[in-house]
C-alpha cells in the first residue's frame, strides 16, 4: 500500500491542513487511510497527533485504522534502530489502510537550519513525497525545483499554500514555470480568513481575561465560537447596525463603562465582547448577552492596551479544529488537482 510523506518547506507551511484535506478526500472516496507522525519535538504530547486522534474518527472510513504510535524525538538521528521502529509502525498501518499519510519533518527547522531528515526518510523508507511551500514574496522557481531534486522520482506533488490575494498572479506564474520543468504541481491554495480564526476561549486565554459568569455559576456558552475579525467599538459616525453588522464572526473590543456601544454591537455577527477597564457591564447588558449567546470577557487594561495585546493573535492561529479542516478541504477541492495525486497513490 502506498505511503505518502507530506513535507513543509518550513514550520507553519500547512502540512496539518493538507493531511486533513487528503484524509477527508480519501474517506469520501471510500478509501481507508492511516496517519502517522514519526518524529516530533514533543513525542508524548504532540498537538498534531492529539488533533488527528481526536477528530479523525468522525471522518467515517477515513479514521486511522490502528492507533498511531508515539513519535520519536526530532533530535534523534535516523540511525538503524530509529528507521526500524518507524518501518515497523508503517508496516502495522499499511496492513489495515489503503493509504498511509506520514507527517514528515520540514525542510528547514524552527531555528532556520536546513534539515535532511525528510529526504532521508523518503529514501530509506521508500515513501512518496508531497512538498508544501508556504508562499512568501521572493519564493522562486529555483528554490522549489532545488527542493524537489532531493526526492527524485518519489516526488508525488507540489502545493503552494497561503497565497495572498494580491500575490495570486505571481504564484500562478511560479506554478507555470514549475510545470514547464516537468514537476508534478498540484496547485496553489489562497490565503483564507477562516484559516486565521481563533476561538473566543483563545482570546480570553491570550488576554488573561475572565468570563462574566451567569448567576447560577455556570460558564458562558459559545466559548468555542470562531472569531475571524477584531473590531474596535468606539465613537462611530455610522449607526450601530451598519457598523457592527458589516462582517461576520467578529469580536468587539470596548470599555466596560459603555453600555450604549455594547448594546449596539450585540448583532448576529458578534461572537464575543471584550470589555476593558476592569469594570463589569450593567446587568441589562449581561442579560442581553446571555440571551444572545455572546460571551463577555473582562480585562483590566484600557482599550488601546488590549488592542495592542491582541495584535498578531489571528496570525498565530492553529489548525486544530474540524471547522478549519472542513474549510481547508473545500479550498483544496477547488484549487488542487487531487485526482492526479490520488491516481499516483494507487
Amino acid at each position: 500500500m502506498p505511503v505518502l510523506q507530506v513535507i513543509g518547506n518550513r514550520p507553519g507551511a500547512g502540512k496539518t491542513c493538507v493531511i486533513g484535506a487528503l484524509l477527508s478526500r480519501l474517506a469520501q472516496d471510500g478509501r481507508v487511510a492511516g496517519y502517522y507522525r514519526p518524529l516530533s519535538a514533543s513525542p508524548q504530547s504532540d498537538p498534531d497527533v492529539a488533533f488527528f486522534a481526536r477528530y479523525l474518527p468522525g471522518i467515517d472510513a477515513g479514521a486511522p485504522p490502528v492507533p498511531a504510535p508515539h513519535p520519536l524525538p526530532t533530535s534523534q538521528a535516523l540511525d538503524q534502530p530509529a528507521v526500524q521502529k518507524v518501518a515497523e509502525a508503517l508496516t502495522a498501518l499499511r496492513a489495515m489502510a489503503e493509504v498511509v499519510l506520514v507527517e514528515g519533518p520540514d525542510l528547514v527547522t524552527a531555528g532556520g537550519a536546513a534539515s535532511p531528515l525528510a529526504a532521508e526518510m523518503a529514501a530509506r523508507l521508500e515513501t512518496r513525497a508531497l512538498l508544501v511551500f508556504r508562499y512568501a514574496p521572493g519564493l522562486s522557481t529555483a528554490q522549489v525545483a532545488q527542493a524537489a531534486t532531493f526526492f527524485g522520482n518519489s516526488l508525488a506533488g507540489i502545493v503552494v499554500n497561503a497565497v495572498t490575494r494580491h500575490r495570486w498572479r505571481q504564484a500562478q506564474e511560479l506554478l507555470t514555470e514549475l510545470r514547464a520543468q516537468g514537476l508534478p504541481v498540484l496547485g496553489a491554495i489562497p490565503e483564507d480568513r477562516a484559516m486565521l480564526a481563533v476561538t473566543v476561549n483563545q482570546i480570553a486565554d491570550h488576554l488573561a481575561g475572565r468570563f462574566m459568569e451567569a448567576p447560577e455559576g455556570q460558564g458562558p456558552d459559545n466559548q468555542d465560537a470562531w472569531v475571524e475579525r477584531l473590531l474596535l467599538g468606539g465613537n462611530i459616525m455610522d449607526s450601530g447596525a451598519i457598523y457592527f453588522g458589516r462582517l461576520p464572526n467578529q469580536a468587539v473590543i470596548t470599555r466596560a463603562a459603555r453600555p450604549d456601544i455594547q448594546l449596539a454591537s450585540l448583532t448576529p455577527n458578534t461572537r464575543c465582547l471584550v470589555l476593558t477597564g476592569g469594570g463589569e457591564p450593567t446587568e441589562y447588558i449581561q442579560v442581553e448577552a446571555r440571551q444572545r449567546g455572546v460571551p463577555l470577557i473582562l480585562t483590566p487594561g484600557d482599550t488601546m492596551t488590549t488592542v495592542a495585546a491582541l495584535e498578531g493573535l489571528l496570525g498565530r492561529a492553529n489548525p486544530y479544529s474540524p471547522h478549519k479542516l472542513e474549510r481547508f478541504s473545500q479550498l483544496a477541492e477547488q484549487h488542487l488537482e487531487l485526482a492526479a495525486l490520488e491516481h499516483s497513490l494507487r
